[in-house]
């Protein structure tokens, strides 16, 4: 007797027999998670692998059951699950007296009702420069700690938040952007997202919804395409144009001034020299350029005469060599 004890102890195996035998934590949920949509469907399934047990059951305020004796498995199931704080716990209660326990962890998530973006304490266009507060307005969603709001112009991502603050019921959630636009901003369109990300066991992809799109006007003042001053040449009878084309918003209107003449002017000049002044005007501000326009130097025709008269002169030059040659050629040249 002694000799097979040692015989079993140098085997590194120790053998109890006489009772029951059980795991260290014999309860097993499947799924160990769920997310589950307001007003949806559960079905858990609480398992063990121990014999040593009277009964098993569910404790929670929907869908809990009594304790089952000579079962092995028993399910939480509710068709309309509507209680946000529900901890739904399988158990099961020993030979021993002992009542192991388990908790399901149950994410109940609600989308928003809708998704709204606006500017605060502002109407209408926009300043160039200007600080303004975009809101995104989320209308009765849950959970908070799982929300994440997004914010686009056009289709480039511009800043993400989220939520550490732990709510379980539905809630309304205002989000804010400062933004600085500039005239490029002009005709964009600015929108915020409400998205859901409940993890591995949550829906794929991530409940999402929109906003939809504000618009931007933005109004800045001219600019010149051109802006420095420009200096012309025109001649008698010829024509120039000064353009003196702006962009803006509010779409610019023009002036025109000239150093010679009084009264403003309002369609560009075309034939007398001087200097005019352009100016490019809206609500936002004005910018000016400069043209001055000079005569051409006179003597255009002179110098038509002098080509001519060199003309002359080569073509009397070649008559005279030809004459000489031909001379000291003899009479019987082919010159």
């Amino acid at each position: 007797m002694v000799k097979g004890l040692f015989e079993f102890l140098t085997l590194g195996v120790l053998v109890f027999t006489g009772g029951p035998t059980h795991a260290s934590f014999p309860l097993e949920l499947n799924p160990p998670r769920v997310v589950v949509r307001y007003g949806d469907s559960v079905s858990v399934n609480c398992s063990t692998s121990s014999t040593d047990h009277e009964g098993m059951g569910w404790e929670a305020t929907f869908g809990g059951t009594d304790s089952k004796q000579n079962v092995s498995i028993v399910t939480w199931t509710v068709d309309n699950l509507t209680d946000w704080t529900i901890e739904p716990i399988c158990y099961m209660t020993l030979i021993d007296g002992k009542q192991p326990s388990k908790v399901l962890p149950v994410i109940l998530y609600k989308p928003p009702d809708s998704v709204s973006i606006s500017v605060l304490r502002h109407s209408g266009p926009m300043l160039e420069g200007t600080e303004y507060q975009l809101q995104c307005d989320i209308q009765n969603m849950a959970p908070l700690q799982n929300l994440v709001v997004k914010w686009y112009k056009g289709n480039e991502p511009l800043d993400k938040l989220t939520y550490s603050n732990v709510s379980k019921r539905p809630v309304d959630v205002s989000a804010t952007l400062l933004i600085s636009p500039s005239r490029h901003d002009d005709g964009a369109q600015y929108r915020c997202r409400a998205e859901l990300d409940l993890g591995p066991e949550g829906p794929q992809p991530h409940p999402t919804v929109t906003s939809e799109p504000l618009d931007f006007t933005v109004f800045y003042p001219p600019t010149f395409s051109r802006p420095e001053a420009e200096t012309l040449d025109i001649g008698v009878g010829e024509e120039i144009t000064l353009n003196c084309t702006a962009t803006g918003r509010p779409t610019p209107l023009y002036s025109w001034q000239s150093s010679h003449v009084k009264e403003a002017i309002f369609s560009p000049p075309s034939e007398v020299p001087g200097t005019y002044t352009c100016t490019a005007s809206n609500q936002i501000g004005k910018i000016s350029k400069t043209f001055t326009v000079n005569p051409k130097p006179e003597g255009g025709s002179t110098t038509f005469w002098v080509i001519i008269g060199l003309g002359l002169c080569l073509a009397v030059v070649i008559v005279i060599v030809y004459v000489v040659v031909k001379h000291r050629a003899g009479p019987n040249s082919i010159i």
